[in-house]
């Protein structure tokens, strides 16, 4: 018996590998080298707040797609205790802000050499019957939930509240009106606004707001939302009152 099959193709940052008949596997991957709690790292953290946003950035990448996260693979370069614990437990946390048991989160330590500096990846295998990307319409709104903040400009923090979180994410993607949803990395809204109108065939039509869209969005602190018109209040209804947001424009 032969299976279906595979067809793997790009969109956006992330992999796509389609087979008849099944849901999509979404691959979403991200790193971290030299930030952490190590003596030759160059910018200081501890490494729970390492682990934290190296997870952070791929799981977001993933349910903004439409996708439902399934495991998180961490390869750490760095001992299992104590920075690899630490760094573990962390990612479990996350996790279980999705409903992911520890039994979802695999991956390898490095225990044969020392490490002189921390280096993380994670890698996120999530499905989906259908993506998201694409799926905008013109006249609908573009908001940009949470503000672009990145170190070492900006103090980040694990529960900055102005990051949006996973659970807040979540929340939105449920709100009917809502169709393409893009996170924000180093290249700022201005770039992914763009990309966000390109990939739907559209064009942005600026609003006044006070967002710098040059400014990095770091580890995904903000994503921006194409949502009907008639949408806009509810999607602020599913976001923590205090989250900072923007309406940036409409697509033509």
């Amino acid at each position: 018996m032969t299976s279906p099959a595979l067809s793997v193709r790009r969109v956006r940052d992330l992999t796509v590998v389609d087979q008849a008949g099944l849901p999509s596997w979404i691959i979403a991957c991200d790193s971290v080298g030299s930030i952490g709690p190590k003596p030759a790292d160059a910018y200081p953290a501890d490494a729970r707040t390492v682990a934290h946003f190296a997870a952070r950035v791929p799981l977001v990448e993933a349910l903004a797609t439409g996708a439902s996260p399934q495991i998180i693979v961490d390869t750490l370069s760095v001992e299992l205790d104590p920075t690899g614990r630490e760094m573990i437990a962390e990612i479990c946390a996350l996790a279980a802000e999705l409903g992911l048991g520890p039994e979802r989160v695999t991956g390898s330590t490095e225990d044969n050499v020392p490490s002189a500096a921390t280096g993380i990846g994670v890698t996120v295998l999530a499905t989906t019957a259908e993506l998201r990307p694409g799926t905008a319409s013109a006249g609908e709104r573009v908001l940009c939930l949470g503000r672009p903040t990145s170190a070492p400009h900006d103090r980040v923090e694990i529960g900055d509240r102005r990051m949006i979180s996973l659970e807040a994410l979540a929340a939105v993607l449920r709100v009917d009106g809502v169709s393409d949803v893009l996170p924000v990395g180093s290249k700022g809204v201005g770039h992914e606004a763009g990309e966000l109108a390109a990939t739907n065939g559209l064009t942005l039509l600026p609003s006044a707001h006070d967002v710098d869209l040059a400014h990095s969005g770091g580890p995904a602190s903000c994503v921006l939302v194409a949502v009907r018109p008639d949408a806009v209040d509810a999607v602020l209804a599913a976001v923590p009152a205090d989250l900072p947001w923007a309406e940036i424009g409409a697509l033509a």
